[in-house]
Order: C-alpha cells, then structure tokens, then sequence
C-alpha cells in the first residue's frame, strides 16, 4: 500500500521514476539496497539505540535516519521514507530477524517499481 501511495503521487505530481534496467533493478533494489540498508539501519543502529532509548525510540531515529540517508526532496517524501522506516523498524523488532526487514525493503521497492512502470 505504501508503494502505491508513492507511485499514485508521483502520477498525480507528473514525475515518473527514472527508467532502470532490469538488472540494476534486480542487483540494487532487490538485493544490494535492501540487505545492506537493513544490515545497517535495521540489524546494527537500531539495537544499539534500543539498549539506550528502546525499542520505541530506536525504531523512530532509525526511521529518521533512513529518511536521511535517501535525501527526500519534499515533505511527500520524507514522510515516506519516514513510514517505510518505522514498517522496516517494526517488522525487525517484532520477528528479531534483520532479513525479515530486507524482504520486507525489497518487496516495497519491486512493487514501487512495477507500480511506476504501469
């Protein structure tokens, strides 16, 4: 739902995602992005914060951070970036398993992608 949100937005600002090959889309939104992401944000930053701030608190400056990261370019996407960071956030805290977060990342992106391409 989220990714359609994103493409629906993009639809009705008239921007379109940049076209990618299937590989780089396959090699770098499917697999490098979201592994590392998560090994990042998910697996490492937010159970460092957690034993400082909670698990609550980790998960919205991990959040944050990942919105950051991204460089969004107005308030449309910051929030996004923001909410898809606390989904990822929750889905590692609840299921303790940092690639449940990166499929989680890579399914939002493959259905963002094939949301932007029809």
């Amino acid at each position: 739902m989220l990714a359609a949100s994103v493409a629906l937005y993009l639809h009705l600002r008239h921007r379109s995602m940049p076209p990618i090959a299937v590989t780089e889309l396959i090699l770098f939104g499917l697999l490098l992005g979201p592994v590392l992401e998560e090994s990042f944000f998910r697996g490492c930053l937010l159970p460092l914060l957690a034993q400082a701030t909670g698990k609550t608190i980790a998960m919205i400056l991990t959040a944050i951070l990942f919105a950051l990261f991204h460089q969004p370019s107005d308030l449309a996407h910051w929030m996004s970036f923001t909410v898809t960071g606390l989904a990822y956030g929750s889905i590692r805290v609840a299921s303790r398993s940092t690639m449940a977060a990166a499929a989680m990342h890579a399914a939002y992106n493959f259905a963002l992608f094939l949301l932007a391409v029809f």
